[in-house]
């Protein structure tokens, strides 16, 4: 088989396990670099929350596309960018006025809250990470926003009616809310691009629903054994649990 010359993860599910790297997702990392391939993020998450959490491990990345796409990096430097528009921002800053509803917020330098609750605080401990500061909502119409992120159980109805937005889910019982025409794949390509790789040059593994994309272009799909069917269906290769070494198990699969 030809092997990727690139390999691009998603974090939370496939390297990452209730927010912590698993030992098979650092060692998957470790051999894909002796390997030769380079290696990419390609998350949910925010740019400080992955610098957080990789520390001694951000050296083996080679780039990073973030907030499913929205703000994409080479190295430091920004290959892609793409804000959400300002009434779709003010449209949710009304309603989580009225309704008081929780919801994060993501700008260029990081991620705040408006309206904290307890299930985002327990969310936010199930991946391991802090809640994040409290803001006001003139701040969001302030600055750019990249990515909200809200409850899907008590807000569905809602979210499906914003205009000018990508919508989806990564299994954590909330929606993340990008801009228009935005996901992981449409990220990708800009780093593709900029690096002069094809996409049957490289390869996605991704365990849910916000990776569906990146499998769908990437020449070489890897889905983990612990995502849902329907991302399976959209895979080359259904690799092991994350927390039986699936992600070792892939890359192996991937470069031999």
């Amino acid at each position: 088989m030809v092997k990727p010359k690139a390999i691009f993860f998603d974090f939370d599910g496939t390297l990452l396990s209730h927010g912590v790297m698993t030992k098979y997702g650092e060692e998957a990392l470790l051999y894909a670099k002796e390997k030769g391939a380079l290696i990419f993020a390609a998350t949910g998450r925010h740019k400080n929350e992955v610098d957080d959490m990789l520390g001694p491990l951000a050296h083996l990345f080679s780039g990073y596309v973030t907030m499913n796409g929205a703000y994409c990096y080479v190295g430091d430097t920004v290959v892609f960018k793409k804000t959400l528009h300002k009434d779709t921002v003010s449209m949710m800053l009304d309603y989580i006025a009225k309704t008081t509803q929780s919801c994060m917020f993501a700008d260029a330098k990081g991620s705040y809250v408006i309206n904290p609750d307890e299930k985002l605080s327990a969310n936010q401990a199930s991946l391991d990470l802090p809640v994040p500061p409290e803001r006001n909502p003139t701040q969001a119409i302030q600055t750019d926003v990249y990515k909200m992120f809200i409850s899907e159980m008590e807000s569905e109805d809602f979210i499906r009616q914003l205009p000018h937005t990508s919508i989806t889910s990564w299994g954590g019982g909330y929606y993340d809310i990008c801009p228009e025409g935005v996901n992981k794949w449409t990220g990708i390509l800009p780093v593709l691009d900029y690096i002069g790789l094809t996409p049957h040059e490289i390869a996605a593994v991704g365990d849910y629903d916000n990776d569906i994309e990146m499998l769908q272009g990437a020449g070489f799909a890897v889905a983990m054994g612990n995502g849902p069917d329907r991302v399976k269906a959209y895979a080359d290769y259904v690799t092991g649990h994350i927390d039986d070494g699936g992600a070792l198990e892939a890359v192996k699969w991937l470069l031999g």
